[in-house]
Formats: structure tokens, C-alpha cells, sequence
């Protein structure tokens, strides 16, 4: 009864079950993935079974149903298990492992993941790289931040010409440079060769010699007269003249500037007559001392400077009365009945006359920048400072790519620049400073040497040059030469600022970019020529000098820009002007 209800198994079915159409013909192709004894738990062949021979008692003792039952069930399973594994072989149609293609894909696909990820690496590398970079940038700027120096005379400006009314400078003429106030001598004075700048203009007592010129508009008006000075005498009671204006001596009508006599000293000394400013330093015998007298119309100021310092001030009731007399150098007669004689006795040189109260910078440099070559003149080497001092060059040119504007350069062991008659730099126990932009082909050579005569020999040594491991050297010479070393700078496009100052207070101090980096408190002493210098850029003549710590150190192979001698000591906030300019 079991069997007539239940439905008649049709093998066929299982057959065609097990036999879809497919690249694999029967589930015996795939023992490995599905298999009769895997449904059944025991070897089955269905189509050679004979069921109408059993009767349900029989079906039921043999077991038969019971593993029909269970084969019913797993035949079930192995449907579910088909439909995913065709879904797995449809998958693995693609790519099933281990074959060639899916190797190939494998390769592609594990080089396009190295791509992605190096890709990914090297983004990061260079946002890195960037971030240092920025930071390297904002670094690099705050160390090129504008530098800030403190108070100096050398980081204002003028126009040093400005206002010029007449300039003698007694090169063995009365003439002024200006051709506007030629001076006439009385009592034949003459001229010395070895002046502040070549010659000067010679002057004695006893034969009552001085100077006279036309008028020149001083009167009710501002001025500025500046001169070198050196006294051989002073052999009058009181006054020893400079130069005057003057009507009569009445009350602001009689300009007379001298060197007054007080008590045992001789001091600058400023007079409108009644109206006057007095000084109290003293100024030395047998030394050139520079001078400068300052009048301020709008302020009724007078001034007083000696070497470029102040040193006395007064105010005027009245500017400058009276007619419009000669100008007298040397002697005033004006005030011979107030004063008895007043002739200059020694040596005058430089002296100018401007219409405008210069400001107390401007006759600090006049005082003592005793020479500027900035090369911006090329092809003429013209001394920009005050007293124009003359030079010769041989082999030398000029490149556009200055440190400002124009540069020297040397490029041939035979070439040079050399500066005449620097007679404060010749003065023992002078104070002194050279300063100076290098860009250096190589690190040999010499940059400044100094001496006695043109031709190198006599009193003769190398100021700053390049030691034999290419050191910066800067010395000097006392009852031995006196060395300090600064770095080796690098011989790249990059200029560099090099200074060398020497005072009997400080000693040797060497600079370099802005940045003292060696001096020596012991050189107290400046054991000088005691004649007028001559200065050579870029070489030294002749190897019988000394030499110091520079070595037998010949010419100097790249470019100079800004050279410049003080007769002063630079000091810091001096020499920070320098090297921001």
C-alpha cells in the first residue's frame, strides 16, 4: 500500500538529473566534487533496480526505503551543492586556480597593487619632501630677515657736493676747483709735497704769508668750512688765523675762525666778534688734524668739530652782519688791532666752503673716510670720497654683477689697483679701518697691501690676504706683525663683506658678513711708516715684505667691490651699516 500511494521512482530521472548538459557529461567526470557514495553513503546504481519485485514489507525490511528515503534527501543536497557549484564554476570560468590564466591575471593584478601602492609611497615622499622644504623656505627667511642695525653715520645719506661754494686743494695751485674764487698770495707763500693729499699750502709767521679771495655770500646765510690743518708753531699771543670775513671787529660784523691760545693750549676756536664759540681740546704740533666750523641760519647755531666729533656749540644772537669784503686764509687783518698778530704757522690743505650746515655724519665721513673706490665708473677709477686721492691699475677691468652695481675684477696674476698719499693710515698709533667686498675665485692671495712707496719696498706688509689653508688673515704691525685668522669663505657667486679695524683700545678685530670673528686685545701698538701710504689691491710687488700669516702670497684672482679706509675704528653697529648697504 506504501508503494501504490507513494509515486513510482523513475530512475530515469535521476539519470537525467545527474546528466544536465555541461562541459562535464556525468558526476563521474567530478568524483571530486560530487559522487553517488557521497549521497547515498554506499555504492547505488539506480538504473538496475527492479522495484515492482518488492512488496512494502520487503521494501521496508531490506532497507531499501529507508535509504531510498535518506537518498531522497541527499538528492536534494546534491541539487543545492550543483547550483553552487555552477556558481563556483561560473566563477572559476574566469579564473580557477592554478591555471595560466589565472596566474597572468594574478601577476597583473599583484604589479598594478605595487604600482598603486609605490604610487601612494611616493605621493607621501614628496608631501614630506614639500613640508621640508617649506620648512627649509621659512628657515632660509628668517635667516635672510632684513637685518637691523643700530645708530650709525654710515647708514645715512647726503649729497656730499651739494651746496659746494669753493674748494683749494693746493696741488701746487691757487686755484679753486670750482674756478669761482681763485686765491691770491701775498708774501710768497709756497707748497710742501707731502700734504694731506699730495701737496699743501705752506704758511710762516714771520714773513706774514696768507691767502685773499673775492667775496663769498657768508654773510646772514649758513656755512660750513671744513680744512686739514697742521701746525708747526704757535708762536703768536692768542690767535694763529684760519680764515676770516671781516668788516671791523664790532659786535657779529667780523668772521674769524682760528686757533686760540688758553693758557697752555691751542684750541678751535669760532667768532662772529661778541658773538663766539670757544673749544677746550687741544689741538697737537707737527700733526694733521682735521677741522670744520658750522653756522645753522635758521637756528643760530655754531658748531665745532675736530677729527669729525663735536666738541663746542654756542648759539649767535645775530647771523653773520657786514659788507661784503675779501676772504682772507691765513691772516685776518680785521682783528691785528684787537689781537696782535694772528699769521697761521705750518701746513693747510682740502679747505672748502659750503652754503649749508652739514649735519654732524656728513663731517664725520669728510673727517675720516679717507678713500672709496665703488668702481661704478668704469673705465675710470675715480676716489668717491672727500679727498679724491689718485690711483694707477694695470690689467684690471670691470664686471656689471657688482655687489652694488659695478665691481673690479682681477683675473690676471699680473693685475692691480694702487691708491696714493694715504697719510693717515702712515700715522703711528692711528686708528684705522679697512673695509671691503670679495667674490674670490679661489682662496690665495693678497687683497691689501700697504707701503711706503709706489714701488712696494721700504715700510711694506700685507694688511689681509688668504692664508696658506685658505683662511681670511687680517694683521698688522707692531714690534711684530700681529695676525688674527677669520673662516674660509667659499668661492662660489656669493660676495662677502670683509672689514679689519685696529684702535689702541680694541686691538686687531677682523669681520666677516657681519660677524666678528677674531681679534686680538694685546696688538695695542701701530708701529706705522710715518710717511704718506700707498695701497695695492689684489697684489704685493715684491716678496721682501712682511708678510705674516698671509705667506708668500702672490695675486688675488676674482672681484672687488666698495673698498673703503676709515681713520677710525668701525664699531659694530658701523660696520652692520656696512654690510646692509
Amino acid at each position: 500500500m506504501l508503494l501504490t500511494k507513494r509515486k513510482s521512482f523513475n530512475p530515469s530521472r535521476v539519470v537525467k538529473l545527474h546528466r544536465r548538459p555541461h562541459r562535464h557529461q556525468s558526476l563521474d567526470n567530478h568524483p571530486d566534487h560530487i559522487s553517488p557514495t557521497r549521497a547515498t553513503d554506499q555504492p547505488m546504481d539506480l538504473t538496475k533496480l527492479d522495484l515492482t519485485s518488492f512488496n512494502g514489507s520487503d521494501f521496508k525490511t531490506s532497507g531499501l526505503c529507508s535509504n531510498l528515503t535518506q537518498s531522497h534527501v541527499s538528492y536534494g543536497k546534491i541539487l543545492n551543492h550543483k547550483k553552487k557549484q555552477k556558481k563556483r564554476k561560473k566563477s572559476c570560468s574566469y579564473c580557477c586556480p592554478c591555471t595560466p590564466l589565472c596566474v597572468i591575471l594574478s601577476m597583473i593584478a599583484t604589479l598594478l597593487l605595487a604600482i598603486v601602492i609605490t604610487t601612494i609611497l611616493i605621493g607621501v615622499l614628496i608631501k614630506t619632501k614639500l613640508s621640508t622644504s617649506t620648512s627649509s623656505e621659512k628657515s632660509t627667511t628668517t635667516t635672510t630677515t632684513p637685518i637691523t642695525c643700530n645708530s650709525s653715520c654710515l647708514n645715512q645719506t647726503w649729497i656730499s657736493s651739494s651746496g659746494l661754494l669753493a674748494k683749494w686743494t693746493f696741488n701746487g695751485t691757487y686755484l679753486d676747483d670750482m674756478n669761482s674764487y681763485t686765491a691770491i698770495p701775498v708774501n710768497s707763500p709756497t707748497f710742501i709735497t707731502n700734504g694731506y693729499v699730495n701737496q699743501a699750502l705752506s704758511l710762516t709767521t714771520a714773513n706774514n704769508q696768507y691767502l685773499y679771495t673775492s667775496y663769498i655770500p657768508l654773510i646772514h646765510a649758513s656755512f660750513t668750512i671744513e680744512l686739514w690743518l697742521y701746525p708747526t708753531a704757535f708762536p703768536n699771543p692768542i690767535h694763529h688765523s684760519i680764515l676770516g670775513l671781516c668788516t671791523y671787529p664790532g659786535n657779529d660784523q667780523c668772521l674769524h675762525l682760528t686757533i686760540q691760545k688758553i693758557g697752555v693750549i691751542n684750541t678751535l676756536y669760532m667768532s662772529f666778534f661778541g658773538d663766539n664759540c670757544m673749544t677746550y681740546n687741544s689741538v697737537p704740533l707737527n700733526e694733521w688734524t682735521h677741522a670744520a666750523f658750522v653756522f645753522d641760519n635758521s637756528t643760530r647755531s655754531m658748531l665745532i668739530y675736530q677729527n669729525g666729533y663735536l666738541i663746542g656749540n654756542a648759539t649767535s644772537v645775530l647771523s653773520l652782519q657786514g659788507t661784503m669784503n675779501n676772504v682772507t686764509i691765513g691772516y685776518i687783518p680785521g682783528i691785528v688791532a684787537a689781537y696782535g698778530n694772528n699769521s697761521f704757522e705750518g701746513y693747510i690743505d682740502q679747505l672748502t666752503i659750503f652754503n649749508r650746515a652739514k649735519p654732524a655724519c656728513e663731517i664725520l665721513d669728510d673727517a675720516s673716510l679717507t678713500t672709496y673706490y665703488n668702481f661704478d665708473s668704469s673705465p675710470i677709477f675715480d676716489d668717491s670720497g672727500s679727498n679724491s686721492l689718485p690711483s694707477t691699475s694695470q690689467l684690471t677691468s670691470f664686471v656689471l654683477s657688482g655687489h652694488s652695481s659695478k665691481a673690479i675684477t682681477f683675473n690676471n696674476p699680473n693685475t692691480y689697483l694702487q691708491i696714493d698719499d694715504l697719510t693717515e693710515l702712515g700715522t703711528t698709533n692711528k686708528s684705522f679701518s679697512i673695509s671691503l667686498w670679495i667674490r674670490p675665485y679661489s682662496l690665495a692671495g693678497t687683497l691689501v697691501f700697504v707701503s711706503s712707496t709706489a714701488a712696494g719696498i721700504g715700510w711694506c706688509m700685507s694688511f689681509i690676504g688668504f692664508a696658506s689653508n685658505g683662511s681670511i688673515v687680517a694683521q698688522m704691525i707692531a714690534s711684530t706683525v700681529q695676525s688674527v685668522y677669520g673662516p674660509a669663505v667659499s668661492t662660489s657667486s656669493i660676495w662677502h663683506h670683509i672689514v679689519e679695524t685696529w684702535s689702541s683700545t680694541n686691538g686687531l678685530r677682523l669681520y666677516v658678513d657681519n660677524v666678528l670673528v677674531a681679534s686680538s686685545i694685546s696688538a695695542t701698538t701701530y708701529l706705522a711708516s710715518s710717511m704718506s701710504n700707498y695701497v695695492m689691491l689684489a697684489n704685493r710687488p715684491n716678496n721682501t715684505c712682511d708678510y705674516g700669516a698671509i705667506g708668500l702670497q702672490g695675486a688675488f684672482i676674482g672681484d672687488i667691490d666698495d673698498f673703503k679706509i676709515y681713520s677710525r675704528e668701525l664699531t659694530i653697529d658701523d660696520v652692520c651699516a656696512l654690510y646692509k648697504s
